[in-house]
This record gives structure tokens, C-alpha cells and sequence, in this order.
């Protein structure tokens, strides 16, 4: 099986290395992964940069039906980075760490599902 990224360009170098954030370089804010232009100053001179492994839980929820590739319950949330916004994503449960608001959460790059001969490697998000 061949492992794939979740999108082309959503890490660094490797599948297993860092999330590739981007900083613009009209107005220096940075942004999230996967961004094309500046939602600041609307540049589209943007520089790659790695994103840290480590946020802060802003939101999340539990979610009861499944979707197209998780089995119910699991849960989603967003991660608030130091480098100043928000990422969605999919959160890992660790028995004995229940999600609060504002507790620390870690990136983690595994596979997501099977994608015929492929498995789709993207990140997910676990209590520290």
C-alpha cells in the first residue's frame, strides 16, 4: 500500500514530517496550511514555513453520525496555534484526558482511511 497525503502540499518534506503553514511576505501575518493568498492584505507572495506540533484546544464537539470516512462517535475541534489562527481537525480521544477548552493538543500524522490501494495519511490532534 502506498501511503498519500490527505492534499498534495499539506506537509513539508516528508508525509510524516511537519504541517507546511505559510507567512506572507507583503504583511508577514502567517497562515494556515493549504493557503493560496493572504486573508490580511489578499498577497499571493507567500513563503512555506513548518508548523509546530503543538496548539491550544479552542472549540470541539462530538459527533454522533458518521461521516464518509469515521465511525461515530468520534470528535472534531479546532487547534489555536501560537503563530495566530485556528485549524480544524480531527480529534484523537486518550482514555483518561477528556477534551476541556484551552487544554494543550498535539498534531499527530497517521493514516485517516483506505483509499483503494492507498492509505490517506493526514493529522489529528491528542490531549498532551
Amino acid at each position: 500500500m502506498a501511503k498519500v497525503p490527505l492534499r498534495e502540499n499539506l506537509f513539508t518534506d516528508r508525509i510524516d514530517g511537519n504541517l507546511r503553514c505559510y507567512r506572507c511576505k507583503s504583511c508577514k501575518h502567517m497562515l494556515p496550511p493549504l493557503t493560496v493568498t493572504c486573508q490580511y492584505c489578499f498577497s499571493n507572495d507567500l513563503e512555506p514555513m513548518p508548523l509546530g506540533k503543538r496548539g491550544k484546544l479552542f472549540a470541539f464537539t462530538t459527533n454522533f453520525l458518521n461521516s464518509a470516512h469515521f465511525q461515530a462517535p468520534f470528535s472534531t475541534g479546532y487547534i489555536e496555534f501560537p503563530e495566530g489562527f485556528k485549524l480544524f481537525s480531527v480529534l484523537e480521544n486518550v482514555e483518561g484526558k477528556p477534551f476541556k477548552i484551552g487544554m494543550e493538543m498535539e498534531m499527530t500524522i497517521q493514516k485517516l482511511w483506505d483509499r483503494g490501494e492507498d492509505q490517506v495519511i493526514g493529522y489529528k490532534f491528542k490531549p498532551v
